[in-house]
């Protein structure tokens, strides 16, 4: 029993965990020549731009991006201390939960719905 207690406070909220990077959470990687997308450990990486800089980047372990956009957003406005006027993504954040949130926020947005 105690090692499934271990294991459920290592997974949280994900679906999987790799046995050799805990952090990590099991994706589809399309690698190699045949790009069949195998199973591997990873994390799902965001970044924000603005007039083609990088301005921030967050790690995700889950492989939804529309969960991801509510924390790369704070951790955003954290670090500069101000609300971005305006964000673009594509379809992969569209979502009820994150148009609320821009929409409280005030923030013009361009995301296309799934």
């Amino acid at each position: 029993m105690a090692k499934y207690q271990k294991q459920e406070a290592i997974l949280k909220e994900r679906n999987s965990y790799s046995k050799t990077g805990p952090e990590a959470t099991f994706m589809r990687m399309k690698d190699g020549h045949i790009q069949n997308g195998q199973l591997k450990p990873g994390y799902n990486v965001q970044a924000s731009t603005n007039n083609q800089y990088l301005t921030n980047y967050t790690l995700a372990q889950t492989t939804a991006d529309t969960t991801t956009l509510k924390d790369q957003l704070a951790e955003h406005i954290e670090d500069y201390d101000e609300t971005p006027q305006t964000l673009t993504a594509d379809a992969g954040y569209g979502s009820e939960e994150n148009y609320t949130n821009l929409e409280d926020k005030k923030i013009t947005s361009f995301v296309k719905y799934n």
